[in-house]
């Protein structure tokens, strides 16, 4: 396929894979002793002990969750694969969501259908399903499993003068609103990622012709007083920086529309959906052959967008060194993620990455994969340096968390679930 196609030569003569190798040659290590705790073969201490997932994102909870279970009931509902990949981005909490499933179905479908009074009171009992995960967790607000309303890697968003209960359930009933009538037809409108005269016509456009004046030829800054033509920082392959270029539009679209409709509901209605959330529609359809196809214009082995977490594995394996392309070139402050510059040159990183992958007969991995696991080897490298019981060990390790039992992760899993759920969304 179109994506095969574009990870098999990538950009890198033998000479270039050989230093790419080098210089990413501990981060391939930690993805080989990764591919191996998953098969029970892990000898490393740190890796074996810890949660550590999958580097086939498909096998991560969240992610399995998200194509097994929620595809599932969406079933060929393109608006409601849409939704519950988005809303299940609030929380980032497989057992959360799966909780509050069956009253956020009916009070999100209630809402959609103009009933806004009974939807309140849905919401309401969504709210009590999250104040019962806490209470009976203890007062946990993040956590695992059966513990938490937030994963333990992070927090979407606070709400001044709210519980994070109350933030969560603000989130949960207001993004529907932004999902339908922005997100939506925001993605209708743009091209797929492989169309290349779809692509063009794009960039043509008044929004991005003073930017992008000769498209994937355009050259852009890389690092202070440097320049560089985008197809060149994706190995001359025009077809593979359209893509990604393409990609990145649309990921700063959705966050700053420039369609002055959308702003006001992205405004009103998308509060708290930054760019860690809305980076979690290109995880949840890393490799997905069947929902994927509702979502051309998404294609993560090309491109998936870059956040804080990913930096500080990029950092570890000498990303900037190796490509000498820098995020911010005009220096100052975290890069601006919300930019599609940043997440151009972000997705250059990841190209060098893939193009650096030892072991010809090896998967390609995805840009998902890449940047996912970037994340969670910034955590092993802190370990590793760490000594065991140090501050710097103790976060790190608190952040991967250890492996879930198998008999938790089962529960989600359960078919009857899905059949109940799809039950609620047929009812008149």
């Amino acid at each position: 396929g179109t994506a095969d196609r574009l990870l098999r030569p990538l950009m890198a003569p033998k000479r270039k894979r050989e230093e790419g190798f080098k210089q990413s040659q501990q981060f391939w290590q930690y993805v080989e002793e990764v591919r191996k705790k998953h098969k029970g073969q892990c000898c490393n201490e740190i890796i074996a002990r810890h949660g550590f997932p999958p580097t086939d994102l498909r096998s991560e909870t969240n992610v399995r969750f998200a194509q097994q279970v929620l595809a599932s009931i969406a079933q060929k509902d393109t608006m409601w694969q849409l939704l519950l990949i988005l809303l299940f981005q609030a929380p980032d909490h497989s057992h959360c969501f799966f909780d509050i499933a069956r009253p956020l179905l009916r009070a999100v479908k209630a809402q959609r259908a103009g009933k806004n009074q009974e939807s309140r009171k849905l919401f309401d009992k969504v709210e009590a399903a999250l104040n019962m995960r806490v209470t009976s967790g203890g007062g946990a607000i993040f956590g695992y499993g059966e513990s938490g309303i937030y994963n333990a890697e992070h927090l979407t968003a606070t709400v001044k003068g709210k519980t994070h209960i109350q933030g969560l359930r603000l989130k949960l009933e207001r993004w529907p609103r932004w999902i339908e009538r922005a997100v939506m037809p925001l993605l209708k409108k743009w091209p797929a990622s492989c169309d290349e005269n779809g692509i063009n016509t794009l960039l043509k456009e008044k929004r991005y012709a003073r930017a992008l004046p000769d498209g994937v030829y355009t050259k852009i800054a890389i690092a202070p007083s440097r320049e560089a033509r985008i197809v060149d920082l994706f190995g001359g392959d025009a077809a593979k920086a359209r893509s990604v270029l393409s990609q990145a539009l649309l990921f700063a679209e959705m966050l700053r529309p420039s369609d002055k409709d959308q702003r006001q509901l992205r405004n009103k209605y998308g509060w708290g959906a930054g760019p860690f959330v809305i980076r979690g529609l290109w995880m949840d359809l890393t490799r997905d052959d069947k929902v994927g196809k509702s979502f051309p214009q998404i294609d993560t082995a090309t491109f998936c967008p870059g956040f804080t977490g990913a930096l500080a594995g990029a950092q570890s394996c000498e990303l900037e060194r190796m490509t000498k392309v820098t995020l911010h070139p005009k220096g100052g402050g975290a890069p601006n993620w919300s930019q599609w510059e940043v997440q151009v040159r972000f997705a250059s990183w990841l190209h060098a990455l893939q193009a650096a992958q030892p072991g010809s007969r090896a998967p390609r991995l995805h840009c998902s994969e890449l940047e996912a696991a970037l994340c969670f080897f910034s955590r092993y490298v802190i370990m590793a340096k760490s000594s065991e019981g140090s501050r710097e060990w103790a976060l790190a390790s608190k952040a991967m968390g250890t492996n879930m039992p198998e008999s938790v992760i089962r529960k989600l899993f359960v078919r009857k679930h899905v059949t109940e759920a799809r039950q609620i969304l047929a009812r008149g």
